[in-house]
């Protein structure tokens, strides 16, 4: 496994570049990831093919335009796999979540709710599952979902199950607003360097329960009365506190990481997740190893599961692709790009404008397919200084932070509109346009009276 081998150096270089602050190790981590996307380019589907060659050639453009070419070259490629390294760290706990029967009663325990509280409790579902999970929790509880799904005619188990798989849909995506679990973490932070992400997180979560409130709503509204409900359940909702308190635990084991070893959040963040992803799988089977001989144990414990990830990482290939290849074109058209590509363009506009155009922008581009990740690597690119055209870092990043939610949920080639879709028996553009269309506009009304207010907030007096 070659490739494996390829993807797991970039992730341990990049950690050792950001502790311990050496380029030339994290070059190598960009090289190495680079290997691992041409070795598996042959495996890649279609589109990401494309996608990849058309970022990698406008990067190289930006590489052939540098004053030093080498160097723009292997500084994209380090950004890339910091990227990559991110998201490969987040598959740890993904990978321990997958087997955890606890995962899976609290999914039950969300399906089985009656009609009144379904909603609300599959949109948090799909929220908090979304955070240890990625795209995955859209697949574990649209499966329960269809096993619930009995009774009443063909039209009411038709209404039912859209109405549920779009509320697993919209908690998810619009966590992708705050959770520093997630790879917008890493983008928006170096788009916008000077923005307060610790700062910013907390308020994002605020507006992401507003547009899940928003969501319940409009359901509680279209919704037909008397269409019938899952089978209840017996367990209670004190079982979800287990899964909380795991998401508040690698929250606070990275921040409390940034802050004593004086290392970004994402890089902290890179390092623990896979740590607690170990243990969660040592703890997933105490029973076994807590007998005489534990310390082997845990290594027949821990060796098994190697031995079941290993032959996942090349099945990253898709993401990796993604972010490594927005990393590098971020890093190599940002270099060549004046301080104010956009300022003379943007200098006509309010201030407050910009900001607000910034989930327009993401909702716009992500119609025809493009990745929020590449759209704000080039966006922080081309406005370094947003301070400079009257604009607070802290509204811009704050508006990339809402605009990547929503826009992730109008995206019909994002891996959560297709699972959707799959589960739905649609197409991906009828859960983003015709199911998800109306909510977004409304939902975007309310981004726009939270970036305004966060524009207000942080003008200085």
């Amino acid at each position: 496994m070659l490739s494996a081998c390829f993807y797991i150096f970039a992730w341990a270089a990049t950690l050792v570049d950001q502790f311990a602050g050496l380029p030339a190790v994290g070059n190598a981590a960009g090289l190495a990831i680079l290997a691992f996307l041409v070795r598996e380019f042959p495996n890649q589907r279609r589109y990401a093919q494309v996608l990849f060659l058309v970022m990698v050639g406008a990067g190289i453009a930006g590489v052939a335009a540098a004053a030093d070419p080498l160097g723009a070259f292997l500084g994209g490629w380090r950004r890339g796999a910091a990227y990559a390294a991110f998201f490969l760290a987040l598959t740890a706990l993904r990978d321990a979540a997958e087997t955890s029967r606890l995962v899976r009663r609290c999914g039950q325990h969300l399906v089985g709710q009656p009609a009144g509280r379904r909603y609300a409790a599959l949109t948090g579902g799909g929220h908090v599952f979304g955070i240890i999970l990625s795209y995955g929790a859209i697949d574990l509880l649209a499966a329960m979902v269809g096993r619930a799904n009995r009774g009443g005619s063909v039209e009411d188990r038709a209404q039912r199950g859209r109405r549920m798989l779009m509320a697993i849909n919209r908690g998810f995506c619009v966590m992708n607003c705050w959770s520093p679990l997630n790879i917008m973490t890493a983008v928006v932070s170096t788009a916008v360097p000077a923005a307060p992400m610790g700062l910013l997180l907390p308020v994002a979560f605020v507006a992401s329960l507003a547009f899940m409130g928003l969501g319940w709503l409009e359901d509680f509204l279209s919704a037909p009365r008397g269409s019938g409900a899952p089978p209840a359940t017996t367990e209670g909702w004190s079982i979800h506190l287990r899964i909380v308190a795991l998401v508040a635990l690698v929250m606070l084991l990275a921040e409390a990481g940034s802050a004593a070893l004086r290392v970004s959040l994402v890089a902290a963040v890179t390092a623990c997740v896979p740590l607690v992803g170990l243990v969660w799988t040592v703890l997933q089977a105490w029973g076994f190893i807590a007998r005489p001989g534990t310390p082997l144990r845990v290594v027949a414990v821990l060796r098994r599961r190697a031995a079941r990830y290993w032959p996942k990482v090349p099945g990253f290939r898709g993401e990796a692709a993604v972010l490594a290849s927005s990393g590098f074109i971020g890093a190599t058209i940002g270099g060549i790009l004046p301080a104010d590509a956009l300022a003379p363009v943007l200098a006509h506009l309010p201030p407050i404008a910009i900001p607000m155009l910034v989930p327009v922008l993401l909702i716009a581009t992500g119609q025809i397919g493009l990745n929020p990740i590449a759209v704000v690597a080039l966006l922080g690119a081309a406005l370094p200084d947003p301070a400079r055209l009257g604009v607070p870092p802290a509204a811009l990043a704050f508006a990339c932070m809402l605009g990547w939610g929503l826009g992730v949920g109008m995206t019909p080639m994002s891996a959560s509109a297709i699972v959707t879709a799959r589960w739905a028996g649609v197409s991906p553009f009828t859960i983003c346009t015709r199911w998800n269309g109306p909510y977004t506009l409304v939902a975007l009304l309310v981004g726009w009276t939270a970036i305004a207010a966060m524009h207000r907030f942080f003008l200085p007096v």
